[in-house]
């Protein structure tokens, strides 16, 4: 018998919240403030398309190295938290708005879908932002960078993990009765990787078909231009899984 999606389960950067002119300004102003040179939004995005860079510390750092900088890391976290999370909360992840309605999360968990979050965001700030938005009531399980032993996606060990917390309660749920809906190649690699359903979602700031294209080679099973989007595949989902079973 065809098995039923319970769990979803949500990157955030991208997928709940737009970080165009958060993290990846973050991102060019500490490049610039090292190395004295403008970036592009292009740049940020080759380094994202070619993987591995789900830590945009570690993507800073990179990028500055590769311009020809020694910078210890630690002053590459300090000058970029300086300017994403700010003094007192009052830097660039203040300017951050929802990428889906708060109708939208209602509306699934009255569908019956267990939701989480499963993000390379440290703790604090991704509970900051659950919070500025009022999700808490959709969110009960959050997986962020400090819950991940250093193995951020795309390993797939982020994801597992979020599924271990959930047997850990007496919520047992397998790969198969979940999805995983974000918007990079780490995503989609992480997901497949756990056997979970990987679902791409293009943020608004990317070309959507280039974007779409390369969601899709590296995993993702199905795509939306929207995250408000996802109900409505979700329900066509389970129309099908009723209908194989029939």
């Amino acid at each position: 018998m065809p098995t039923r999606i319970k769990l979803v389960l949500f990157d955030m950067d991208g997928v709940l919240v737009d970080v165009s002119r958060s993290y990846r300004r973050a991102i060019e102003e500490t490049v610039e403030h090292f190395t004295g040179r403008k970036i592009t939004p292009a740049t940020i995005q080759r380094y994202k398309n070619a993987g591995g860079f789900n830590d945009d510390w570690k993507l800073t750092h990179t990028i500055i190295l590769d311009i020809g900088m020694q910078v210890p890391f630690s002053r590459v976290v300090q000058e970029f938290q300086r300017r994403y999370r700010g003094e007192h909360w009052d830097g660039f992840i203040a300017q951050e708005p929802p990428l889906v309605q708060t109708q939208t999360l209602q509306h699934l968990r009255q569908q019956g879908y267990l939701m989480g979050i499963v993000t390379g965001r440290p703790e604090a700030e991704a509970r900051w932002t659950i919070e500025r938005f009022g999700w808490q009531p959709y969110f009960p399980l959050l997986v962020a960078m400090e819950h991940q032993d250093g193995r951020g996606k795309p390993d797939p060990y982020p994801i597992q993990r979020a599924l271990a917390m959930l047997e850990a309660v007496g919520m047992p749920i397998t790969p198969s009765e979940a999805v995983y809906v974000g918007d990079s190649v780490d995503d989609m690699i992480a997901a497949q990787a756990a056997g979970v359903l990987p679902i791409g979602v293009i943020p608004p700031y990317l070309d959507a078909e280039a974007h779409g294209a390369l969601l899709q080679e590296r995993g993702a099973r199905y795509l939306l231009n929207r995250t408000d989007e996802l109900p409505e595949l979700l329900a066509e989902l389970e129309a099908a899984s009723v209908r194989r079973a029939s």
